[in-house]
């Protein structure tokens, strides 16, 4: 049966709620979330740019099948690495998801302040109810990540968003430090 390999779930804007490798394509992939996000994303609305009728709902990244979708009503998208392209196993994951981002806790929620308390319930409720019904039917579901706790692959939106502040502190710095030097 095909093993999931990686879920990422991401706003409209970009911002990677979840990141996480389940398998080996943490050791052959992006190690930056917020690259990959970016990278998928774009990815994700090319055909969009180039015209009507075209659609894209995968892409091979290495041995992994990496397929797209928009989760309804809230509009966030969803990617899924499996080991071998079975769309029937990423429905059933997108579906689960998406339950989780429409249902009572999660819908009205505003990613960009997020809480750790909030953060925590909704990978737990991601990892011990939406992936364990969605894999059910398909072998179950496991973190086989060969990383363990270091997979650079896992993030959440207040990790994400932690790195993207200090990377902004740190750019503003050195462009006032070069603004500076050039005065002298």
């Amino acid at each position: 049966m095909p093993a999931l390999e990686y879920l990422m779930v991401y706003t409209k804007s970009g911002l990677p709620i979840y990141s996480k490798c389940y398998g080996g394509f943490c050791t052959a992939a992006f190690k930056n979330p917020e690259l990959l996000t970016g990278f998928l994303s774009a990815l994700e609305t090319l055909p969009s740019t180039m015209g009507t009728g075209l659609s894209l709902e995968s892409v091979k990244m290495g041995s992994t099948e990496m397929r797209f979708s928009k989760t309804t009503p809230t509009g966030h998208s969803v990617v899924i690495g499996l080991g071998k392209d079975s769309p029937d196993i990423a429905e059933d994951i997108y579906r689960e998801v998406s339950k989780i981002l429409a249902g009572d806790r999660f819908v009205n929620v505003d990613w960009t302040y997020m809480t750790s308390e909030l953060m925590d319930a909704f990978e737990k409720e991601l990892l011990e109810t939406a992936l364990v019904d969605a894999m059910h039917d398909h072998g179950g579901f496991s973190d086989q990540c060969p990383l363990g706790d270091r997979c650079p692959m896992h993030t959440t939106a207040i990790q994400s968003r932690k790195g993207r502040i200090w990377s902004s502190i740190k750019d503003k710095y050195r462009a006032m430090r070069e603004k500076m030097a050039g005065r002298s």
